[in-house]
């Protein structure tokens, strides 16, 4: 069974209320612009613990106080079958290029330029990332302008394995892929296998805080600002010399603080890039 919430608000707190929703535990988000309002609609399996909704009214008050109940309301809470709600996951969607050379599509969806794009099927059922979300589409950008080829590779926070895939599509060495979200770890594995890079993509459940996994050349960290900025000295840890590591899951807003933390943990900034009110850093560290 799946929970959905159903909420509104003020266009100027979309932003700010996305990344609540992500820090409450939610693991998927759909918005939308109706007479001025934004319309949002999170989800999350109903057996987590602790509830996701109740963590996000907690956060909602602690962030916008008194003005929470103006600014923000929860207009709906539902509770949803599995085959009802994949049925509705997979309306949804369809194939999104990426980058110059990359295609991301679900296996239901048919795609005809395929001899122009190398294509990367990716059945996301209820895991994050399917290459639409704008963190999504700015790492897998990023990662097409690196020399993946003979390179080893930590998807920190793999979600549906999208970036672990294109990574090994694009010519990666050894892919280590987690999460700490089971739903995830297993969908990723199914991807795997249906785009047959088993043989170099590895993926666990792990927690970040948790893996100590061996250093590689490249490291993808899609996650929400403050799994990231609490993180930093660790992700540092999974970073060969030399290596480079691509931040996203980051709000534009957010740019400024996060360059500031990335500074004090002694990374260098080597390119930015946006889209929409996302935005992602290809960094490395200073010698």
């Amino acid at each position: 069974m799946w929970k959905t919430v159903s909420l509104s608000c003020e266009p100027e707190c979309g932003d700010l209320l996305s990344t609540l929703i992500f820090e409450s535990g939610f693991t998927g988000l759909e918005e939308q612009e109706d007479s001025g309002l934004l319309r949002l609609k999170a989800y999350c399996p109903q057996s987590l613990s602790p509830d996701p909704v109740d963590v996000l009214k907690q956060l909602m008050a602690a962030t916008f106080g008194d003005d929470a109940s103006d600014k923000i309301r929860i207009t709906e809470i539902e509770t949803i079958p599995d085959e009802d709600w994949e049925i509705r996951w997979r309306e949804g969607l369809g194939a999104v290029e990426a980058g110059k050379s990359l295609v991301i599509r679900p296996s239901w969806v048919n795609y005809s330029n395929v001899h122009n794009r190398i294509e990367i099927i990716i059945d996301p059922k209820m895991a994050f990332g399917s290459g639409s979300h704008g963190s999504t589409y700015l790492c897998l950008e990023a990662m097409e302008k690196m020399t993946l080829h003979g390179k080893t590779v930590i998807d920190a926070g793999c979600g549906s394995g999208v970036l672990s895939i294109a990574a090994a599509r694009l010519g990666a060495l050894r892919v280590f892929g987690f999460d700490n979200d089971p739903f995830s770890v297993d969908n990723a594995k199914e991807n795997v296998l249906i785009n047959g890079v088993q043989e170099k993509v590895t993926i666990e459940l792990f927690d970040l805080e948790q893996a100590k996994p061996e250093p590689v050349d490249m490291v993808f960290g899609n996650l929400i600002y403050n799994v990231l900025v609490d993180n930093l000295h660790h992700l540092r840890s999974f970073l060969k010399p030399g290596g480079k590591i691509i931040f996203s899951g980051l709000l534009s807003e957010q740019e400024i603080p996060f360059l500031e933390n990335l500074h004090k943990e002694c990374f260098r900034v080597i390119s930015l890039s946006y889209r929409e009110e996302w935005m992602a850093v290809t960094a490395d560290l200073r010698s």
